[in-house]
Order: structure tokens, then C-alpha cells, then sequence
């Protein structure tokens, strides 16, 4: 597949070399295109025009359309934002000068503004070399510029200059660098001089418009509503931090300031607050700004104390209630959302509110910064962070007005120590919270949370429940970390039950999660239901894959009638539940998965007879509901499912009646000794080399009993295979060695042999920080030598690009093999061969002296999904004739397919997303046996 990046540049080279007279504008049109690629493809862009002019900068002077539409790229590029981290990017790799930029900037015709703005840019690069160049290169124009132009000249260009750079988004960072490299070559002989505002032309010529307005048509009684227009202009908030803490050194100087600003309204007063709060420490001593103050206003005299550390919170609260005694502080309390107002840390929220406390009895009004989210999105999260952590006497949520029952949340337990304050019981918190989460902020939220979600996670999800929002998305993250703490809890029932009276589909969405993530937690969420008399609302609305689960484990604990119950839902559901049914009555009948141990054989042996049970359960309800069906397809689906199930465990026949033959054909007795000798292999007991001489012996034994034995234990090891990825570290050493053995000292042939050495190359394509691919490398390592039988398996390795890399030496062992075998051809050619008749070969499994050969080995592909991998493909296969039956008869492994997409959600209540096991109507052999079995016995 051809790379991104190489579409691209010759996509951008071919429009380069296409461009003439008609078609300028349409290809600079579709260069500029590229640019919506983000900056991958704008430094695409900007590489390969840099590469065109190089390749042409010979006859670059004689073509005329080119270098006009490549600077006219590169002027739409200095208008982005990223131009600097494109344009240093582009030129990473080439050789930058001053002489390069300078024949570069030439070529383009590049104004000295564009020039300068290129060299600026580079001032960004990794590298010094280039960022150097850069910067040489802008300080040589601007010597130039002091040097050949007059002194006015030069003024109003680099005036254009830097308005050129602040105009340009991608540039304007630069502004400051160049005004230092322009204060480094400035002459010492000239006079300095004065640029103008950064104002563009329009807001300057209304100005100078309104100003000569002023000039010509006021008079002299027109002045004092100039100087009025000019003091609604000038900030309160602003002059105080100016003067600094010397204006409330005393009241008498205190008022003089105010006094200039009255009247004083609750706008004003919030911004004054949230000014002083912000700088309650470290202004700088403006005591000789204060001083200078007072007397342009005419104040008597200017305070001879040295300058105070802070603001004097008792002379300007009083000086605030002596111009306006009639404030109302809970509306000053409602206009701090503006701009400025932020708490730096904990001790100028502390000093806000106690300034606060000194002006107004009353409780804070917590509507004020909980009601919704304030424009000032910044202030408000840090209003709130210090909030949720203050000590009651500083600030305290018990007065909101929607607040948890307090018994309720804390279950008599203590507050947890620090949240006196009562934040996590007040939804109005939780509330603005969730809001802000939503609008792109859940980062802050998320450290606001970090302390209830330690100290009290209950409290949290108690009243985070309570909270709907659009997404729910705070909701959902809290209930999928606190839920499964509180499933998990052994007291946790009764917070489920508060939880499920105020949010009954969080619970469902949280018992699923936790269904997903362990279903051995079925048993605990089960137990949880059936207490607390809800089981029969969660299974009523939870997705079907789910509650049939759990309905099948509750019959197991008579807590529900599950013929009832799924005779209900088929009358209820029809197709839909039942298509889920037959899906499920597929994974316990073909699949039954249990969980591992170092006994974990035992399964294999004998379906419990609750499987038994269950399935037959199911079996009956389908049957009798198969006329509430209307799809042919599933009613199909189903008669196959049903003799199938037949020829997988006779008891399903005849549900009650004795049957000493477990499922799989072999008798109890064999059964127990096969899994005796498991669990001794398993518990160290017994070595792998003893295990394997033993199968030997038992393969070639004359004793029916041991060679049934031996076919048992190999079935039930290779039926395991799925259940490895589970296995605990050292059980699965140990299988991976036995497996490897087996296949060494050929004691699996044919099928048995195609199942382990596709079992053993499905984990080497696994992740090389899984299990099951040291499961693979490790029974690989048993059996190198037999690798020299199978060349076309060699090859198959040889592409596993990560085991290169991680087992170097087996990949050497591998390609030697292959040399050889390739050397041990070239050698024979032209001699006899042996016979190599499909049908001379002998095909009896129990046969050790067969060389066993993957050309001779007939593995369905279905086969291969013992360790999950559904993308490999099958190996060569030969067709001889007991091949091509057991191709036609398919095999039973087959059922074990998974399909992500296959779970039926009929229920519309909850967008749940879950994995379940899909069986085709075609997976469904008409065979009396597997062909497993018939390959066994």
C-alpha cells in the first residue's frame, strides 16, 4: 500500500508541473486544499514546493508563473496559525543560511515585512543552526533598513512591519522577539522612535474622526461631560490595584478614592472584590503612585506610613457601607462572573470570603456560582475547587437548597475529615459540575472529584445518581469506578437499593459493566437482586444476553421459574428473544465455558447436570414456542440446534433418564482417571516427561482401557485449548511444554496434530507481552526438530514480524531449517522419490511410525479459533477421501465462533454494547459424531 505522505507530495508535484497561464488560480485553489489536511499536509505542502525550487532554482528567474504561485502559498501559510511548526518542520532536513533565505525570499519577491516574518518562524526550529540563520537573517534586514532609509522611513515601515506580524495569526507570537532584535540594532545616534497604537486603520480613523468632532464642536461647558465620559471609562478595580494597599491604609483615604467612582453599584463592588482577592498579596509598593495620586486629585496629604503588606478588609468594607449603605452584597455575590475573577490558591479564596463575612451576615448565596456555568468558566472552577475543600467556618454548602438526606448518604457513618463543609451533599454542586464536565472542562472537574472519590466514593454516587444531563457523562465515570466497589462490598446492599430508587438505570448500566468485566460476578449481583426483591425488574429490562444469563443462574437458585419465564418472553419478544435464546443454548451446549483451576479437566469430562437441566429447559420452550416464530431461518436454525445437541450429550434426549456415559462417549471411570492424572501434572505432582512416556505406553498398549484413557486425555487437552488465555502463569508453562511434547514425540497425528501446531502458531501471532505468546514460543522450543517435516509451517512463522525481534535465535533456527530443507531438494532432484499416494498413506491415529506432514493433516478452519485468532488462514491441505468426509461433515469446534455484533438488543431502554457467542445455522454438523471423535477412537 502506497503511503499517505507519498500520495500526497505527488499529488502537489504533478499540480506544480501542470500549472501554466489558464490554470494558475484552479491549481492554487487545489493546493491550498491540501491545507484542510491539518499540519501533515501543510508541511507536505510547504516540502514539496521547497524541493520544486530547488530542483528548477537554476531557471527559477525565467518561469514566471511558478515562483508567483509558490509565494502566493506561502502568503496564505503565514496566515495560519501553525505556520511556524509547519515551516520548521519543512525545512528540518535541509541546509539553511542566510544566503538561502535571502535567494529564497528574492525569488518569491517577498515583501521585507514577509521576509522578516519567514526568518521569525525559524526562531521556533529544534535546531540550532536554523533557529540561529533565523534570527541573523531578520537582524541583517532590520541593519538594513536603520541603514539605508531615513529616519522617519524606517519608522513608519517597521511600524507596517509589526502590524503586519500582529495581523498574522500564525506570526503574532513573534511580535515581542522582534521588537527586542529591533531594540538590539537600533543606532545609538538616532533618536528613538514612537510607534504607533497596534490599532487597525478603520478604529483609528473613527477615532481621530471622533476626536476632531470633539475638538471643533465642544465648548467650553462641554468639558465636564468629556471628563465624565472619560472617568465611565476608567476602572475602579483597575485604579485600586494600581495604587496598591495605600489606599485603605485608613478610611479617610480610603473614601477619597472612592469617593471619584460613585455611584457604587454591585457590579462594580464584585469587581473590586474579586480584584482585591486575586492581589491580596504580592503587589509591588506603589507607595509613590498613591502619593502622586492624591495629589493630582487634591487630597490633603498622602499617608507618611510605610506601604501596608494587604488590604485593609475592616476600612474598605466600612468605607463601601459609608457612599452605599443600602448595598445588596448577595447581588454583589451574583455578578462575579466577569472577567478577571480568579483564586490563585486557597488563601485568596480565604480572603475573599472573609471580606464577604465582614461585609454580610447572611449565608453565601450558593446560587450564585451553582445555578448554571458562568462565562467565566476559569473563575468558576477555581471559585469551586477551593470551595469543596474550605472549612465549614470559611465556607459550607449545609444551606443548599437540594441536598442529600444526611442520614441517608452517610449510612451512620462519620463525615469523612475536611468535608465538614457538607460540598457532596449538595446536588446544586453536583449539578454545575456535571455541566461543566459536558462543556469540554471534565480534565478540572475530574481533580475537583479526586478527594470524594477517595475518602467518600458512596456519598458521590449517591448524589451524582440524581444528576441527568445530556450525556451523563461525569455520571457514568463516577458509577463505573464506585459501582463495582459497592457490588463487591458485603453491605453495599443497601446503597444499591437507595441507588435503585433514585436512578434504577444506573444500577442496570452498572451491573452490566461489572457483568462484562467478570461474569463470576453474575453469582454476587444475583445474590444482591434476589435480597433486595428486585430480580425480576432487572432481568424485565436489562438486554436479553444479559438476562438469560441470569435467569439460567437463578433457576440454578430456585429463585426463578425459568420455563415461565422464557415462555413469557417468547410470547412477549418472539423472533428477537428468540434468536438470543438459540444463541445462548449454542455457547452451553458447544462451548460451557467454566472457570479454570488446576482440576479445570473435569469439565471437559461431563456437562454438569445443571448444563443439562438448563439446556433442556430451553430446548422445551423453544420447541413449544417455535409457532410464534416467524422467521423461517430461525425456525430452521433451531430443528438443526436440536439434533445437533442430540449427538453432543445423550441426556439431552431424555431429561430424567440414568445415563452412565458422559456426553463425550467415555465411561465415568475413564473419565476420573483421565482427570486424575490432569490434576497431578497440573499440581506438580507429576512431571511432563513422566506424563508424556506414560501416553506413549498407553497409545500402543493392547488394553482397550488404556487407549481409551489416551484418547480421552488428548480430546479433553485439546478442547481446553480455548480456555488457556485464563490459565495462571505456571499452569500454562506447563501446558505449553506437554503440548510441544506431544507433538514431538508424535503421539498426536492427522486432525489432533493439525489442532496443536495451529494452536501453537495462533499464539505466536499474539501480542509479545501475553501469556499465550510465551504459551506458543515455549511449546515451539519442544518440538524444533520436527520442524524440518513441515517447510510451508516455517514459512507461516517466518511472517510473524514481532517474533523476529523478541526470539532472534529461533527465527535463525528456522530460516537454517528451511536452507536445509531447500539444500536436501536441490539435491534430490532428478532421483526416485517415495510413494506420496494420499491413499498409501496409513491414515489409523494411533499409528506413531505415520510421518505426520501438514499436507496430510486435514484441520477445518474452524479449528483455528481455539485461541480467538478469526484472521489467520488455513494451511495447504490434501483431499484424500476420509479428508473430504470430514470436510462435508464440518466439525463441532466450529461452534465456537464469536461475533461482537451478534447480541440482540430488543429492549430500547439502554445503549448497551456487549460480546456474545454467534453460531451460523450452517455451523450445525448432521454428522452422528465429530469428527474429533471419529479421529480418537
Amino acid at each position: 500500500m502506497i503511503p499517505f505522505s507519498s500520495l500526497i507530495s505527488n499529488q502537489i508535484r504533478f499540480l506544480l508541473q501542470s500549472v501554466d497561464d489558464s490554470n494558475s488560480d484552479s491549481v492554487f485553489r487545489e493546493l491550498c486544499q491540501f491545507v484542510e489536511y491539518g499540519s501533515e499536509g501543510s508541511i507536505l505542502l510547504l516540502q514539496t514546493c521547497l524541493d520544486h525550487i530547488n530542483f528548477l532554482e537554476g531557471d527559477m528567474h525565467n518561469m514566471q508563473l511558478k515562483p508567483d504561485l509558490i509565494a502566493a502559498i506561502f502568503r496564505y501559510l503565514l496566515e495560519r496559525p501553525n505556520f511556524s511548526t509547519v515551516f520548521c518542520e519543512a525545512v528540518r532536513t535541509m541546509a539553511i543560511s542566510e544566503l538561502f533565505l535571502g535567494d529564497f525570499c528574492d525569488a518569491l519577491h517577498l515583501s521585507v515585512s514577509e521576509k522578516i516574518g519567514i526568518g521569525l518562524a525559524l526562531v521556533d526550529s529544534e535546531n540550532l543552526d536554523i533557529r540561529t540563520n533565523g534570527q541573523n537573517f531578520c537582524m541583517g534586514l532590520i541593519e538594513e533598513l536603520w541603514r539605508n532609509s531615513t529616519s522617519i522611513d524606517s519608522a513608519e515601515q517597521i511600524q507596517n512591519i509589526i502590524m503586519f506580524l500582529y495581523n498574522s495569526e500564525g506570526l503574532s507570537k513573534h511580535v515581542d522577539s522582534f521588537m527586542q532584535m529591533l531594540s538590539l540594532m537600533e543606532p545609538k545616534e538616532r533618536t528613538p522612535f514612537i510607534l504607533a497604537p497596534l490599532l487597525s486603520d478603520d478604529f483609528r480613523e473613527a477615532r481621530f474622526s471622533r476626536n476632531m468632532d470633539l475638538f471643533y464642536g465642544s465648548r467650553e461647558n462641554d468639558f465636564d461631560a468629556i471628563l465624565a465620559e472619560m472617568e465611565n471609562e476608567t476602572s475602579m478595580s483597575d485604579t485600586m490595584r494600581e495604587l496598591g494597599y495605600g489606599c485603605t491604609v485608613d478610611a479617610s483615604h480610603c473614601q477619597e478614592v472612592l469617593s471619584l467612582f460613585l455611584p457604587l453599584t454591585e457590579a462594580t463592588l464584585s469587581r473590586v472584590l474579586g480584584t482585591i482577592a486575586r492581589t491580596h498579596t504580592g503587589l509591588a509598593d506603589n507607595q509613590n503612585c498613591y502619593s502622586t495620586f492624591c495629589a493630582a486629585f487634591g487630597s490633603s496629604t498622602a499617608s507618611e506610613t510605610s506601604c501596608p503588606s494587604s488590604w485593609n478588609v475592616d476600612v474598605l468594607v466600612d468605607s463601601i457601607k459609608q457612599f452605599a449603605p443600602e448595598t445588596n452584597w448577595i447581588l454583589v455575590m451574583e455578578n462575579l462572573d466577569h472577567e478577571g475573577l480568579y483564586f490563585p490558591n486557597k488563601q485568596a479564596f480565604s480572603f475573599f470570603m472573609s471580606v464577604y463575612a465582614r461585609a454580610c451576615q447572611d449565608p453565601f448565596p450558593l446560587h450564585a456560582i451553582c445555578k448554571s456555568v458562568w462565562k467565566n468558566v476559569d473563575g468558576q472552577l477555581s471559585f469551586l475547587r477551593y470551595a469543596v475543600s474550605a472549612p465549614p467556618e470559611i465556607f459550607t454548602f449545609a444551606h443548599s437548597a437540594r441536598r442529600l438526606a444526611y442520614a441517608d448518604a452517610l449510612h451512620g457513618h462519620e463525615v469523612p475529615n475536611g468535608q465538614e463543609n457538607h460540598a457532596w451533599l449538595s446536588l446544586d454542586l453536583l449539578e454545575v459540575l456535571c455541566q461543566l464536565a459536558e462543556r469540554g472542562h471534565a480534565g478540572s472537574v475530574r481533580q475537583i472529584l479526586e478527594f470524594p472519590l477517595k475518602y467518600c466514593p458512596e456519598v458521590l454516587l449517591l448524589g451524582i445518581a440524581q444528576i441527568n444531563t445530556a450525556y451523563n457523562l461525569l455520571q457514568c465515570e463516577v458509577s463505573s469506578t464506585v459501582f463495582p466497589m459497592i457490588t463487591g462490598n458485603a453491605t453495599g446492599s443497601g446503597m444499591i437499593l437507595q441507588l435503585w430508587h433514585s436512578n434504577p438505570k444506573l444500577v442496570l448500566r452498572g451491573f452490566i459493566d461489572v457483568i462484562k468485566t467478570d461474569e463470576r460476578d453474575m453469582v454476587t449481583i444475583l445474590d444482591i437482586c434476589q435480597e433486595l426483591k428486585i430480580l425480576s425488574s432487572l432481568l424485565e429490562q436489562i438486554p436479553f444476553y444479559f438476562s438469560i444469563r441470569l435467569a439460567a443462574l437463578a433457576t440454578q437458585k430456585d429463585y426463578i421459574n425459568l420455563e415461565k419465564w422464557l415462555n413469557d418472553n417468547l410470547r412477549t419478544y418472539k423472533d428477537a428473544f428468540f434468536e438470543v435464546c438459540l444463541k445462548y443454548l449454542k455457547e452451553i451446549l458447544f462451548v460451557a465455558p467454566e472457570d479454570v483451576s488446576t482440576n479445570s479437566f473435569q469439565h471437559s469430562g461431563a456437562v454438569p447436570d445443571t448444563h443439562t437441566e438448563i439446556s433442556s429447559i430451553f430446548l422445551k420452550a423453544l420447541e413449544a414456542n417455535t409457532m410464534q416464530i416467524t422467521s423461517e431461518q430461525l425456525s430452521s436454525e433451531f430443528k438443526r440446534l436440536h439434533k445437533a445437541s442430540m449427538h453432543v450429550g445423550p441426556r439431552l434426549q431424555n431429561v430424567g433418564a440414568s445415563d452412565s456415559s458422559p456426553p463425550n462417549g467415555y465411561a465415568d471411570d475413564i473419565e476420573t482417571e483421565a482427570n486424575t492424572y490432569f490434576h497431578q501434572i497440573f499440581s506438580g505432582q507429576m512431571t511432563t516427561d513422566a506424563i508424556v512416556q506414560m501416553l506413549a505406553r498407553f497409545k500402543e498398549s493392547s488394553d482397550r482401557r488404556e487407549q481409551l484413557i489416551f484418547e480421552c486425555m488428548i480430546q479433553n487437552l485439546f478442547e481446553e485449548c480455548r480456555f488457556f488465555p485464563r490459565y495462571p502463569e505456571m499452569q500454562l508453562r506447563i501446558a505449553a511444554v506437554l503440548i510441544g511434547s506431544l507433538i514431538k514425540h508424535q503421539l498426536v497425528t492427522h486432525l489432533t496434530l493439525g489442532i496443536a501446531i495451529r494452536s501453537v502458531l495462533d499464539a505466536l501471532r499474539k501480542p509479545t507481552d501475553s501469556k499465550i505468546f510465551a504459551f506458543g514460543t515455549l511449546a515451539l522450543e519442544q518440538f524444533l526438530d520436527r520442524l524440518v517435516e513441515w517447510p510451508q509451517y516455517c514459512n507461516h512463522i517466518l511472517q510473524i514480524s514481532h517474533l523476529r525481534g523478541t526470539h532472534p535465535e529461533l527465527v535463525a533456527f528456522i530460516e537454517h531449517t528451511l536452507a536445509r530443507i531447500s539444500s536436501g531438494h536441490s539435491e534430490s532432484n532428478g532421483g526416485s522419490s517415495a510413494p506420496t499416494d494420499a491413499h498409501t498413506a496409513p491414515t489409523d491415529a494411533h499409528n506413531a511410525a505415520t510421518p505426520a506432514t501438514l499436507e496430510n493433516v486435514e484441520v477445518p478452519d474452524s479449528s483455528w479459533q481455539l485461541l480467538g485468532s478469526g484472521t489467520t488462514q488455513p494451511l495447504q491441505q490434501l483431499s484424500s477421501p476420509l479428508q473430504m468426509q470430514q470436510r462435508h461433515q464440518g466439525f463441532l469446534g466450529d461452534r465456537h465462533k464469536a461475533s461482537a455484533a451478534s447480541i440482540s438488543y430488543s429492549k430500547p431502554l439502554l445503549p448497551f454494547s456487549g460480546n456474545s457467542p454467534n453460531i451460523s445455522s450452517s455451523d450445525i454438523p448432521n454428522s452422528q459424531k465429530s469428527p474429533v471423535s471419529q479421529s480418537l477412537q
